[in-house]
This record gives structure tokens, C-alpha cells and sequence, in this order.
């Protein structure tokens, strides 16, 4: 069962912020929330959400503070930056990085957070916005275990699995692997289908046999699909899968 004495921050109502955040509301967490764009946040403020003027503002009023954000740059700033949540940091607060920033800028958010006397996990998620709806991610978290501990409350409300594996920056370099191995997949399935049409083979056929054979994979037979069917909206946006390679 969630603890409800957690107060919880989230900073980034994008794809997955939106639907990560509605997660820890209904697992009765009191939530506060910000994004530059305001936009994003108006659908929380009707329900009665607190929205913060700031991300500084955002860590004075919570224990726990969660970060989606899409650039390493915004990142960086969001977290150390002036107005950041550095800024607003008190004593026992966690702050919880899921975007996908790399090895280097993980390890100099956690620094810096330790500068200030905070906890820092850079607990990155395997799943997109699908299982961010069903709180079905799975966390892969670098950074002190009784930090992850103190925090655990507020993961499971967001995900099915929760892996600690390492200290700080191992939880970026797993999702680093992770979306390697992703985009990988996708580009041989795209080859693949590729070939086998100018070799004059049925696509569909295609895809059935080679989801019986030892390549299957849930990546083979959802985009493989969609492939086929010409059917190309993004469910990761390329630009960030292009900043992780």
C-alpha cells in the first residue's frame, strides 16, 4: 500500500509525465506539479491539483520529487539550474530523475544533490506511453538502496517492476542498453520486411513466420505491423531515441 504521508512533486506533464502523475493520484499521494508549458498542467489545476510556480517551489513543499524531462539540457537545468530543484531542496528530500539524460549528467545531478545534503536516484523506465497508463513501467534505478527504499512507495504506484541495479548513473546506462537494443530491433525489422518485399515475399506471411521462429519478440510483431500497414505514428518520438544513440 502506497504511503500516503509522501508528498510528491512532479516536474514535466508531457507524454509520460501526464499519465505517471495520474497514476500517483490515484494511488492517494498529495501531488504537486509543474511544467513551463502552463497548458499542460491546466487539466490538474480543475481537479484541484496544486501546480507550482517553479521547480525550486515544487521541492520545498514535497519529499519526494520525480523529473520527466526530454532534453539533457533542460534536465540539468531543472535540477541545478537557478529556480531549480536544488534550489528549493530541504533535508530528507529525494530527487527522482526518469529521463533519459546518459551516464555523465546523472552522475552530476547526483553530485550536486549530495553537495546540498539530498538523495538522488536516477530511476529510468523501460516502457513507453502504454504501459505509463497501466502503471506497468518498469524502473531500473541507480543510487543509494535506503533512498530506493524510502522512495519504493511512490514507484510501484507508476509500474509493475522496480530494479536496483547500481549506484548512481546505472540506472541511465541500463536505459541507454535498453533503447539501444530497441532501436536495433526496429531497424532490422524494417530491413528485413524490406528485403523480403523486393524479393517478392508476402509481408504478412512474413511476419508470421518469423514470430514462430527463435527472432520473435514484441517489437517484431507490434511495429512489424504497424510497418505493413503503413501505419507510422510515434510512440517515442525519433529525436530522443536519436539523443540516447
Amino acid at each position: 500500500m502506497a504511503d500516503k504521508k509522501l508528498r510528491v512533486g512532479f516536474i514535466g506533464i508531457g507524454a509520460m509525465g501526464t499519465p505517471m502523475s495520474e497514476n500517483l493520484l490515484k494511488a492517494g499521494f498529495a501531488l504537486t506539479i509543474y511544467d513551463r508549458v502552463p497548458e499542460r498542467t491546466q487539466p490538474f489545476a480543475a481537479r484541484g491539483v496544486s501546480v507550482a510556480s517553479s521547480c525550486a517551489e515544487v521541492a520545498r513543499v514535497s519529499d519526494v520529487v520525480m523529473t520527466m524531462i526530454g532534453q539533457v539540457a533542460e534536465e540539468l537545468e531543472v535540477v541545478m539550474g537557478p529556480g531549480g530543484v536544488l534550489e528549493g531542496a530541504h533535508p530528507g528530500l529525494i530527487v527522482i530523475d526518469s529521463s533519459t539524460v546518459g551516464i555523465v549528467a546523472s552522475k552530476k545531478m547526483a553530485a550536486a544533490a549530495r553537495a546540498k545534503g539530498v538523495a538522488f536516484l536516477d530511476a529510468t523506465v523501460s516502457g513507453s506511453v502504454g504501459p505509463a497508463k497501466e502503471a506497468k513501467l518498469q524502473f531500473m534505478v541507480g543510487g543509494d538502496a535506503a533512498s530506493l527504499e524510502r522512495a519504493r512507495p511512490v514507484l510501484q504506484a507508476m509500474s509493475e517492476k522496480i530494479h536496483h541495479v547500481g549506484p548512481n548513473g546505472a540506472g541511465s546506462a541500463m536505459k541507454v542498453i535498453v533503447n539501444l537494443m530497441i532501436g536495433m530491433t526496429v531497424l532490422t525489422v524494417a530491413e528485413t520486411l524490406t528485403l523480403g518485399r523486393r524479393a517478392g515475399l508476402d509481408p504478412h506471411q512474413m511476419l508470421e513466420i518469423l514470430g514462430e521462429t527463435s527472432v520473435r519478440s514484441p517489437h517484431l510483431t507490434a511495429k512489424g505491423q504497424m510497418m505493413i500497414e503503413g501505419r507510422f505514428e510515434p510512440s517515442f518520438a525519433l529525436k530522443y531515441m536519436q539523443k540516447d544513440f
